[in-house]
């Protein structure tokens, strides 16, 4: 969790819209993490832990399932 928060905070401080993705289980330390980087508001989605060692087919139909709240997080005006 901790290299995906710290690039979109690179990002982000490019001007350059972002969302980070974590399981369930991480969603605490990111939001801490993005805290203390300056960037409380940084968009985080939420996604189903196990992910990493899912079959190829069914991490797909996660990111289909995360997709409208991966557009929504880009999207918001209340992004970070």
């Amino acid at each position: 969790m901790s290299c995906s928060v710290h690039d979109m905070w690179e990002l982000e401080r490019k001007g350059i819209a972002t969302a980070t993705l974590c399981t369930t289980g991480f969603r605490n330390a990111g939001m801490k993490q993005a805290s203390m980087l300056g960037i409380p508001g940084l968009p985080i989605v939420d996604i189903p832990f196990p992910f990493a060692s899912l079959p190829p087919e069914a991490a797909r139909a996660r990111g289909a399932e995360a997709f409208a709240a991966i557009v929504a997080a880009l999207t918001s005006s209340e992004a970070a």
